[in-house]
């Protein structure tokens, strides 16, 4: 039987950022990994060979909150093909780029001489000023 790749390269990916990102997390479920039965892929999984685990599919409705293996194609991505509706991931993905474009577009519409470095800079001047309630500059 030939491994998924699937799911071989978002092991890969979710143990490289647990690592990098939660390092004693890693190590913990390291140590439990090691400390599994012999027959772990039976008891938990219902499989008796563990790279027969690699094929089984997650149940009806729920998946994982990673990143995407392409994460500027929502068209690509399982959970987001299953719901008709974007994941939370992409949801989060595009509420960011518009939070950004959104006002750049803005600033640029006002003045197109304007860098970005000068539209963020006078973002954060704005919205300084306003959780301060002082008037805003134009």
């Amino acid at each position: 039987m030939t491994p998924s790749r699937n799911a071989l390269t978002t092991a890969d990916a979710l143990w490289r950022h647990l690592t990098e990102h939660q390092p004693a997390v890693a190590a913990a479920l390291a140590m439990q990994a090691r400390a599994l039965p012999e027959d772990w892929s039976q008891r938990l999984l219902g499989v008796a060979r563990p790279h027969a685990a690699l094929d089984l599919s997650p149940p009806d409705g729920l998946h994982l909150d990673i990143a995407p293996y392409d994460a500027s194609d929502p068209e690509s991505c399982e959970p987001c093909a299953d719901n008709g509706d974007l994941c939370r991931w992409h949801a989060g993905f595009t509420a960011g780029c518009d939070a950004l474009h959104i006002p750049l577009t803005g600033a640029v519409r006002r003045d197109p001489d304007v860098s970005v470095k000068d539209a963020l800079r006078r973002l954060a001047e704005h919205e300084e000023a306003a959780m301060q309630g002082k008037p805003v500059p134009a």
